[in-house]
């Protein structure tokens, strides 16, 4: 993917260097080809060709994620759309931008009420053909009136994003912003996740077609327990940082909070802590947190920006607490009784890792099953909790399912500093995890003991 991308924005400067000039139409047919020579090049000669020679790759063959065409194909989709508005004959105002914008956040609750009616009419006992044939005329009608209106929306919504992170008060950038805030409005993939059974270890990932059905997931899934020993998970992404970004669809403040998060990671492409993200472990975990914090507060401004309201500053999550931080005070406030979600995942988390420390894997499966099913008394449903969907999750640190203290170093290193762009700025150049120790011990901020 990263090689991929590199492509494209090379592609970019390539293109935006032509389109300055007055071009006939047989010299862009010549660069397309000349680019699709390059893509497919780059497609079947990586570097240690994997593609099919892994168990997760070979046995989500027919469900794989056209990567390269999907790029290719909204490459110039989009950039077409961005020439083709800034022409004298065809302009397109920031009043149509906001008006799309508008149109878009309605669209967004009527596929939601959509997709609701769908799947009330065919869990019903005797489905009506008629009423689920109905329902799906209403989302696909849906879906083609926002693909219709996404370009526009997307290129408003990029404008603002750029002019925030070139702000004050993210101060990253200077007035260029390179690589350049573009996305589009979709369908992520899905991910195959693969762990080790005895261990929770992230192994390998793979694209996995957005629209795979649920039965030939399962069979994904039971295929690699069964012939290789590996627990798998297929889940949904929530954004791709392809180039252009693939960003679902999704209201306002989750969009531009997404769009932002991807941002990052293209822009960390071009630096030490970007190149080493497929390392993977905590340097893997460092790039997300990092992008987590920044796409949070970024999307906040944005948001404001758009729909006027005050901004408020994100705070420091629960699950990036100091060690012991109000722990008396949490067993003497807090009602036991109160079902806390972050909580419950945190402590099955810790009890499977006893678990497989043991070496009672059977038994570590039945407890997450068991956890699993537990949460949907408390109207939380997860299809699956295996040693696979902690290992994805564990990357996020801020997220309850991560035994990490990446997150608490984060937002110790934030609160020490003016804005995130400012961190940013500190952490692009660490190309290790024991670079980053290093920076922490630098700046104050105490470590952790490792548990044995």
């Amino acid at each position: 993917m990263w090689t991929i991308g590199s492509l494209l924005m090379v592609a970019f400067n390539t293109l935006e260097w032509l389109i300055t000039f007055p071009l006939g139409r047989r010299s862009k047919w010549v660069f397309r080809f000349f680019l699709i020579v390059v893509l497919f090049f780059a497609w079947i000669v990586p570097s240690g060709d994997k593609r099919f020679d892994t168990p997760a790759a070979a046995v989500s063959l027919d469900h794989g994620y056209g990567l390269v065409s999907w790029e290719f194909d909204n490459f110039f989709d989009k950039w077409g759309h961005r020439v083709w508005t800034v022409l004298p004959w065809t302009p397109t105002s920031e009043a149509d931008r906001r008006a799309a914008l508008d149109r878009y956040v309605e669209l967004v609750g009527e596929l939601r009420t959509a997709k609701g009616e769908l799947n009330r009419v065919t869990s019903e006992a005797e489905p009506d053909s008629a009423a689920i044939s109905s329902a799906q005329d209403d989302i696909d009608r849906l879906i083609s009136e926002r693909n219709d209106l996404r370009a526009g929306v997307e290129e408003y919504l990029e404008q603002i994003i750029a002019e925030v992170v070139r702000s004050d008060e993210i101060s990253l950038v200077g007035s260029f912003v390179w690589p350049p805030v573009d996305f589009r409005i979709g369908d992520p993939p899905k991910l195959l996740v693969t762990s080790r059974r005895d261990e929770i270890v992230r192994i390998e990932d793979v694209l996995i077609d957005p629209d795979i059905p649920i039965d030939e997931m399962s069979r994904i899934e039971s295929e690699l327990v069964a012939e290789h020993d590996i627990s798998a998970v297929v889940l949904q992404t929530g954004g791709l940082a392809s180039y252009p970004t693939v960003i679902p669809t999704s209201d306002l403040k989750r969009l531009v909070d997404v769009a932002s998060h991807e941002w990052l990671h293209a822009y960390l492409t071009f630096h030490p802590l970007g190149m080493a993200y497929f390392g993977g472990g905590e340097i893997r975990s460092m790039n997300e947190t990092l992008a987590d914090i920044f796409g949070r507060e970024v999307g906040l401004r944005v948001y404001s920006e758009v729909t006027g309201e005050p901004f408020v500053a994100p705070v420091r999550p629960e699950t990036a607490s100091k060690p012991n931080e109000n722990a008396d005070e949490d067993d003497v406030v807090k009602d036991p009784n109160e079902f806390s979600f972050n909580r419950f995942m945190g402590e099955t988390r810790r009890e499977t890792d006893e678990l497989l420390a043991d070496g009672q894997i059977d038994e570590a499966e039945v407890y997450m099953e068991s956890r699993r099913v537990e949460l949907l008394d408390h109207n939380y449903r997860i299809r699956k909790i295996n040693q696979a969907y902690f290992a994805f999750h564990g990357t996020y640190a801020e997220s309850p399912s991560s035994t990490s203290p990446i997150a608490r170093y984060m937002w110790d290193l934030r609160e020490q500093v003016e804005s995130v762009g400012e961190m940013v700025k500190l952490l692009r150049p660490l190309g290790t995890y024991q670079e980053f120790e290093e920076l922490l011990v630098e700046r104050g901020i105490e470590l952790e003991e490792e548990s044995d």
